[in-house]
């Protein structure tokens, strides 16, 4: 991967740390409300504030959630438009192959507690 100078304001070092940093605070949030955030159209309905998805009611969580995800959309977007495509999904793997063994209990937990309604 090259590295970019001039108007870029991060190496993709820093840009991976703050990835990192952004993805831990997702799935902190989606912890503490139970959001399943893998399974299909549950990201969809917290962009579109709809909490039917929690497990766990916590309006000011749920808001952070929603816009972390956001800005992690926003970020992944300006990673393909500053490095590139290819680029851009190296960072993007980097990041979840750190995180992958930091987060895993979390995420565990995610998957496998009962949903409300099912």
């Amino acid at each position: 991967m090259s590295e970019k100078l001039g108007a870029e304001r991060h190496t993709p070092d820093e840009l991976t740390q703050e990835l990192e940093a952004l993805d831990m605070e997702i799935v902190r949030h989606a912890v503490i409300c139970q959001v399943r955030l893998f399974d299909p159209g549950v990201i969809d309905h917290v962009l579109s504030n709809n909490t039917v998805v929690c497990g766990e009611d916590h309006p000011t969580a749920f808001q952070s959630l929603r816009g972390l995800l956001y800005l992690h959309f926003e970020l992944h977007r300006q990673l393909a438009e500053t490095y590139g495509q290819a680029d851009a999904s190296e960072i993007i793997q980097r990041v979840r192959q750190h995180l992958l063994p930091r987060i895993g209990e979390q995420l565990d937990s995610l998957f496998n507690r009962h949903r409300p309604g099912n």
